[in-house]
């Protein structure tokens, strides 16, 4: 028997990409298909729509912009943490780092990327979350 059918699979991960900016989520929906296989990836620009998901199914990973219609970013985290989700939290943002400050002390894991942002800083924070991912970007001298 091979040692890589003693290996159990990994599950398939669920992010939740939340942006007003449609060209953002397909930006980020790229990569992220590209890093990971099979992933399951939900898209929403309104916060509200997403909160709807959230609030009824768990997901690996939440990726959410600051402001957008509905729920914005802070309201979003805050329900996370009232639910007692583990599930933690990429806020990207053109806004100053006083959003994150809004959200310090609460008891869910919550990184920031201030937009615009590059794709090894986005990659970095990922693995950290929720990696490491199953296909790294193919640049020179990446890793």
């Amino acid at each position: 028997m091979s040692v890589a059918a003693d290996i159990p699979a990994r599950r398939k991960l669920r992010i939740v990409l939340l942006d007003d900016e449609w060209h953002m989520l397909l930006l980020l929906e790229m990569y992220l298909k590209e890093w990971f296989d099979g992933v399951e990836l939900l898209r929403f620009q309104h916060g509200d729509r997403a909160w709807a998901e959230l609030s009824q199914t768990e997901a690996d990973l939440l990726i959410t912009d600051w402001r957008h219609p509905g729920l914005d970013g802070g309201e979003l985290v805050k329900k996370l943490v009232e639910k007692k989700s583990k599930m933690p939290v990429l806020l990207v943002s053109a806004s100053d780092t006083d959003c994150i400050r809004e959200l310090a002390g609460l008891p869910v894991k919550v990184f920031y990327l201030q937009k615009p942002f590059g794709v090894r800083d986005f990659w970095k924070v990922i693995n950290e979350l929720i990696g490491p991912c199953d296909h790294p970007p193919r640049l020179p001298g990446f890793v």
